[in-house]
């Protein structure tokens, strides 16, 4: 998957056990910077609690995790978590959503920190919904808003947890579409979980197999970052590939 000396997210036998059952088990991984990599697995592997330990919010019960070199032994600032449930409180307004990162991180002088919140709103189509609350957001809308939360920092590392799973299939497309372009542009490392297919072979370069107990199955994935790669029939043949690896007579 990537060699020791390039590797800017390694875990080395890694376990973690929740009321006595063992999660995963001695799990070693090495993920190369500025990549994306899409977990994928049946209900129960553990894909959340390895998504959960690389941040920082467990801690392992065994083994170590690095990032850029460095033990990871809380939440990294550098790093940036989309959550599934977004997150966004009701009685922040989108600028304030928006900039919170910013203001919690004390980054800046309050006016430097609305221009940069106000230059990503013009970019993401959200500076008409600057005032606007959650409430008053479609689905999609607060879904770019999340995403622009996690954006303002400039993050090196992208975690998300099911990033477009409650979003119409129109709607997930222009999203994942955010999300490549974003992730390409801060030359971040991205490491997400998904129970769509066609969105790890559209967001990940590889696809991350997990299995119970922690192993891996690493599949290279041809189509990420192909122009128009929807609308050719090989990113559906490749999508059908995985779905047989996965599937066993049983759901994920």
């Amino acid at each position: 998957m990537s060699n020791a000396e390039d590797s800017f997210i390694r875990l080395d036998d890694v376990t973690f056990s929740y009321r006595e059952k063992i999660i995963l088990n001695k799990v070693s991984l090495k993920l190369k910077k500025g990549d994306s990599y899409a977990v994928i697995g049946k209900s129960g592997v553990g894909k959340s609690t390895l998504l959960h330990l690389i941040a920082g919010f467990l801690k392992p019960n065994a083994g170590s995790i690095y990032i850029d070199q460095q033990e990871i032994k809380s939440v990294r600032k550098n790093t940036a978590f989309l959550f599934q449930e977004l997150g966004l409180f009701p009685w922040q307004k989108v600028v304030q959503a928006v900039g919170m990162p910013l203001h919690l991180n004390k980054a800046g002088k309050a006016s430097e920190i609305q221009n940069r919140v106000l230059s990503l709103l013009k970019e993401l189509d959200l500076e008409h919904l600057k005032n606007k609350y959650p409430r008053e957001l479609s689905g999609g809308e607060q879904q770019r808003v999340a995403l622009a939360r996690i954006l303002i920092t400039n993050p090196d590392l992208i975690l998300m947890d099911e990033p477009t799973s409650s979003l119409d299939a129109m709607t997930k497309e222009q999203i994942q579409q955010l999300i490549l372009k974003y992730q390409q542009k801060l030359k971040a490392t991205m490491l997400f979980i998904t129970h769509d297919i066609e969105e790890a072979v559209y967001l990940g370069k590889h696809i991350l197999l997990l299995k119970p107990g922690g192993t891996f199955q690493v599949i290279e994935n041809s189509f990420y970052s192909v122009p128009r790669a929807r609308e050719q029939l090989g990113y559906y043949e490749q999508c059908i590939e995985i779905r047989k690896l996965l599937m066993d007579g049983e759901t994920i």
